[in-house]
């Protein structure tokens, strides 16, 4: 019905990333930050995952250490983020990579594939990455995915 279509219409579009997570049994810290704005791809086409997804585990034989996790979309942007260790971290950091292209991350998943890159979580504790943490970072990156989002080929 028309009223039931102008509802939908008024209805707010959210884009920032949801998570949980807190420190578990064992001293450890988890937490899982992801987008609530996937891509979408045009209707009838199949979208087939054509990015591995980042997985980097220095949890040592005592059980200290950090493991993290990156999901990406079929356009390279970071879909979620899971995070364990016993490092205690700053979840804003891990909130502002969710909608970010891997290219933002300085070459991170064909660096760590190639083994350039032994611990994730220390490369980006680096200086370069300070950047990816300013507060105005995430809406430059909001434009620019709001530009891709407009073209012929995403809905």
């Amino acid at each position: 019905s028309q009223e039931q279509s102008s509802l939908e219409e008024e209805l707010p579009s959210f884009f920032l990333p949801q998570g949980f997570g807190g420190k578990v049994p064992g001293n450890y810290w988890f937490f899982d930050i992801f987008t609530t704005n996937p891509l979408k791809i045009r209707p009838g086409v199949e979208e087939i995952k054509n990015r591995n997804d980042l997985l980097c585990d220095n949890i040592n034989d005592e059980g200290k250490g950090t493991l993290i996790k990156f999901t990406f979309n079929n356009i390279g942007l970071i879909d979620s983020v899971t995070y364990y260790g016993t490092e205690e971290i700053i979840v804003q950091s891990l909130w502002s990579f969710v909608g970010l292209h891997e290219n933002y991350l300085n070459m991170l998943t064909s660096r760590f594939e190639n083994g350039i890159i032994k611990n994730v979580v220390e490369f980006l504790s680096e200086n370069w990455a300070m950047a990816l943490y300013h507060e105005w970072f995430g809406d430059f990156c909001l434009r620019m995915r709001q530009g891709i989002q407009e073209t012929p080929d995403m809905q």
